[in-house]
């Protein structure tokens, strides 16, 4: 497992390369996923309370809230498969937040290492719809 240092630093490279990515090869639901998590990774450096990490972070818990909203508004209104488990991956932040201001000693280094996973997989979810749902959504067709 990589120190907490390492797994930021590694976090902010990669959210980097997706941003550059994107903005390179993506189509507008890429571009305004990768907008949204990386606004979301600096509002959350920015609402953090780092004096006491045992406190309930609401700050952080209105930014993934937020965060959310934008990704399921995403899958809504594109016809892409990879808002959608964007958007289920940060639910999951969204609910480790609320059990986390249930009982934030119990579930401190679940909360801070759920958070970690949950900001790759985010960045993985747009990368797989940079490359690999590059062209245009097939057309639905009634049934």
């Amino acid at each position: 497992m990589f120190p907490v240092i390492l797994a930021q630093w590694l976090g902010w490279v990669c959210l980097a390369l997706t941003c550059l990515a994107a903005g390179w090869r993506g189509r507008r639901p890429e571009r305004l996923g990768a907008a949204l998590v990386a606004a979301a990774w600096i509002l959350t450096l920015l609402v953090e309370q780092r004096r006491n990490w045992l406190a309930p972070q609401t700050g952080m818990f209105i930014v993934d809230l937020l965060t959310f909203a934008g990704l399921a508004a995403i899958a809504y209104w594109s016809r892409r498969a990879w808002p959608i488990c964007a958007a289920g991956f940060q639910a999951v932040a969204v609910l480790t937040d609320l059990v986390f201001h249930i009982n934030p000693a119990a579930f401190y280094r679940a909360y801070y290492m759920s958070n970690f996973s949950v900001g790759f997989l985010l960045l993985g979810a747009i990368v797989v719809g940079i490359f690999f749902e590059r062209g245009p959504p097939a057309p639905i067709s009634p049934r």
